[in-house]
């Protein structure tokens, strides 16, 4: 309603098209209660009327435009392949793919009027380049409530599609080709499986639950442990835990659980870590006391002594991890900036939901251009941009030993420096 319809009702008041005293004494309201309080009454009541009819019987469309929906999709699927790229985080054969997937296999429908196809890409706007609600409505000229069920619906696809993507791809019972074909690290590392660190993402809660996720970025974070194989792929994740947890507790917890379902390595096989978690059968830990981390290698180019060297290999070659993490927040920004509007559940099932689809793309696609960028970062630390924190075992529970492992890593030490002088052992 605007100002010419309250003029108009204003006229019809002071010029009495609304008094009726044609009726003269048989009318039961008088010319003075029209005058007075009853006439502004009658105004208001005429004013919400008219408020309604225009509001929600005589609406006038929020999202008009000429194309919506699927045909707003397929200006994204035939234009620049970079433009589909950008908005749905992977190329157009991939994407199709992906929606295939989802269909035959995890039960993703159509929804009235609005495609798989659409119902994708819709989620892949809102967690790859972060679109919010409100730009996905304008884009594919959605109501709010439709952007959100197409979110949810997709978000639970991907959950199932964690179940049986974020697992080990192989029994891992030989040396990985990026090991075998690498000098530096063969055969040094020949039984070396894959890595395992955590990271922290944005937490959004409430202000009474925040506390036990303030870490030490001094925000709500949420912790997750995550392991991976040399082809960047995830192997296993468990989301959840808050951010003041420490990585060496969140460790054993899992281990020591078999309900948590982790991939213990096989006899004689290991994972690389860092120097907050122990050094023990199936787990290898860097010498401590030395220098670790690629920047401090990176600033001073002399070794001071052969553990420098170990560390040095192991840091680099566990540098995988990092590399993989970097690509999964590139791919989708919104895990590192969360909106305050996500639920705690789906801000947890969205980090499964992400690695899923990460592990997808790396499968399905090897010349995926962000898979191809941090493959070839070598050496990559993600504490270079502050993204992951430095794991020591500050406050952390005791760490444990095994005289086998220490054992394992002095030999590999050995190996290393007599490499690097040509003795062969």
């Amino acid at each position: 309603m605007d100002d010419s319809d309250l003029d108009s009702i204003d006229k019809s008041f002071s010029s009495g098209d609304l008094d009726d005293t044609s009726s003269g004494e048989e009318s039961d309201i008088s010319t003075e209660n029209i005058n007075g309080v009853s006439k502004q009454a009658i105004k208001s009541i005429v004013v919400a009327a008219i408020s309604h009819y225009q509001n929600y019987l005589h609406k006038m469309p929020c999202r008009n435009r000429e194309y919506s929906g699927w045909a707003a999709l397929l200006s994204i699927l035939n234009g620049n392949p970079c433009r589909c790229k950008q908005l749905l985080r992977m190329r157009l054969e991939t994407f199709f793919q992906f929606c295939e997937v989802l269909v035959n296999e995890y039960g993703l429908r159509p929804m009235r009027s609005v495609t798989v196809e659409e119902q994708v890409a819709t989620f892949m706007m809102l967690v790859g380049p972060r679109h919010g609600n409100r730009t996905c409505q304008e884009n594919f000229q959605r109501s709010g409530f439709t952007i959100s069920k197409s979110f949810h619906r997709v978000l639970k696809a991907c959950s199932l599609m964690a179940i049986d993507w974020v697992i080990p791809f192989s029994d891992n019972s030989e040396t990985h080709d990026y090991i075998r074909s690498n000098d530096r690290y063969y055969p040094h590392f020949k039984d070396c499986i894959g890595a395992i660190d955590g990271t922290h993402i944005k937490a959004t809660l409430p202000k009474e639950l925040q506390i036990p996720y303030i870490g030490r970025k001094g925000i709500p974070t949420q912790n997750i442990m995550v392991a991976c194989d040399f082809d960047m792929c995830f192997t296993f994740i468990l989301p959840g835990w808050e951010g003041s947890a420490h990585d060496t507790r969140i460790f054993y917890d899992t281990i020591k659980n078999p309900a948590k379902k982790f991939p213990m390595p096989p006899p004689g096989k290991y994972y690389l870590v860092d120097a907050g978690y122990p050094n023990i059968p199936g787990f290898l830990a860097p010498y401590k006391s030395q220098k670790y981390h690629l920047p401090d290698f990176n600033r001073a180019a002399l070794y001071n002594n052969q553990y420098e060297i170990f560390n040095h290999m192991h840091s680099s070659l566990r540098s995988v991890i990092e590399r993989s993490f970097g690509c999964w927040k590139e791919k989708f920004y919104t895990i590192t900036d969360m909106p305050i509007n996500v639920r705690w559940e789906d801000q947890v099932a969205l980090v499964g939901a992400t690695m899923a689809i990460h592990n997808f793309i790396r499968k399905v696609d090897r010349l995926d251009e962000d898979f191809l960028e941090f493959e070839n970062k070598n050496d990559f630390d993600a504490d270079d941009d502050g993204e992951h924190r430095d794991n020591d075992n500050t406050n952390g529970p005791a760490l444990v030993t095994d005289h086998g492992m220490d054992k394992l890593r002095d030999d590999i030490c050995t190996s290393i420096s007599f490499a690097r002088i040509g003795i062969q052992i």
